[in-house]
């Protein structure tokens, strides 16, 4: 292309000017670096490449190829002089790492602003909503999966019980007063939502703590975890607790805040509670309920009632000192086996003092009871007898057992 002489057909085709002649004819070239092309064969040897320019000495080439000449570029092709390298796929590699990096950001802000997630889908205000409507409507199963932690026993967690809670203590105005969720704590996955909802006539105003779990915002746990009281041995009241009519006795039950069918087992006694609300929810240790144990009128009449059938043994027999009766008479001046007790008035005898952790019932007062006797000397004697009683009615036992001090 760029030399005066002639050419060889074929030496045209494989390269891109002829080669001078000159001192170098008989060098040999140097080795094809990785941009150059293959120079065509001659006498085994390539042929030199042209002059670089005054001063330009070639280094000795390596051996010489082996084999037939490399097909080349059709002719009238010319390389360009010194391929310069694309910078093309690096702008690509820098577009795509780049590109990958937007998509990791949108994910991650998309993560801590609590987008997605069964149950805890957008804000946490959001959630603790969707949490109280669950409740509300009467569906467990779905006001369960608000929460993170999910609860030893579901036996009380059902929507069996949950309609009878919402039966009485209808769960209404649900207001989310303020939401932190978009703000610094949200960041670490934490936040607070002050709530106002109504449990029947009652009203829970609470801030409830939430954490991130899974990318969804959530209750710490969606059931509170209760336990009855401070049992123990002594604690027999307490053994007695019930929830919705099942036996607690001293184990951990879990329920959904509101109404709370709180009952005893025990017949004779009532047992009331501080209502478990909005509040319970967000505790992480368990609830203590502390029942309070009132004695019933019932359990006051049963007591009274073996009294009564006490006395009535006296009746049944013409001892003194009749067997199964609190009451006898001194058999000084008396012949025993000749005595007629009438019925005897306790109106006297007072039923008070309850003491829950024995399930007993003191009484104390003065009891009489109209008799008749003969005395050891023949004469027939009327008379009143009284004495003052007190002891205890065990209310654990059906009916109650008297024990006469």
């Amino acid at each position: 292309m760029g030399g005066s002489d002639a050419v060889d057909p074929a030496a045209d085709r494989w390269q891109s000017q002829a080669s001078p002649p000159g001192p170098w004819e008989h060098q040999q070239p140097p080795a094809a670096g990785p941009w150059q092309q293959h120079q065509p064969l001659q006498n085994g040897w390539g042929s030199p490449p042209p002059p670089v320019g005054v001063g330009w000495h070639p280094q000795p080439a390596g051996p010489a190829p082996i084999g037939p000449p490399l097909p080349g570029p059709p002719p009238g092709w010319s390389p360009s002089p010194g391929l310069r390298k694309s910078r093309k796929p690096l702008w690509v590699t820098l577009a795509a790492g780049g590109a990958v990096l937007v998509v990791v950001a949108i994910v991650l802000v998309i993560t801590l602003a609590g987008g997605g997630g069964s149950g805890g889908g957008g804000s946490a205000g959001d959630m603790v909503k969707g949490y109280l409507q669950a409740l509300a409507r009467g569906d467990a199963e779905t006001a369960l999966s608000y929460g993170a932690d999910q609860p030893a026993t579901k036996e009380l967690l059902t929507s069996e019980i949950l309609k009878k809670q919402i039966a009485q203590w209808p769960i209404s105005n649900i207001r989310i007063l303020s939401d932190d969720s978009t703000g610094a704590g949200a960041a670490v996955g934490f936040a607070q939502v002050h709530v106002v909802v109504n449990f029947g006539d009652k009203v829970s105003d609470t801030t409830l703590s939430v954490k991130k779990d899974h990318g969804s915002w959530k209750l710490p746990s969606a059931a509170i975890k209760v336990k009855p009281g401070i049992a123990g041995d002594r604690d027999a009241a307490g053994k007695t607790v019930t929830f919705f009519g099942k036996p607690v006795g001293d184990s951990t039950v879990y329920v959904f805040p509101g109404w709370i069918d709180v009952g005893t087992s025990n017949p004779y006694i009532t047992v009331t509670a501080k209502p478990i609300l909005l509040d319970q929810v967000s505790l992480i240790s368990e609830t203590w309920i502390q029942p309070t144990f009132v004695l019933s009128d019932k359990g006051r009449d049963a007591a009274r009632d073996q009294l009564v059938a006490a006395m009535a043994n006296c009746q049944k027999s013409n001892l003194l000192a009749p067997p199964g009766c609190p009451m006898s008479v001194d058999p000084y001046g008396l012949a025993d086996g000749t005595a007629a007790w009438g019925p005897a008035d306790i109106s006297a005898v007072k039923f008070d003092s309850f003491d829950p952790y024995r399930l007993a019932l003191m009484f104390f007062g003065e009891a009489k009871a109209p008799i008749t006797v003969r005395t050891t000397g023949g004469a027939t004697k009327q008379g009143e007898a009284s004495q003052f009683l007190s002891g205890t009615a065990d209310l654990a036992k059906t009916p109650p057992e008297l024990k006469f001090r």
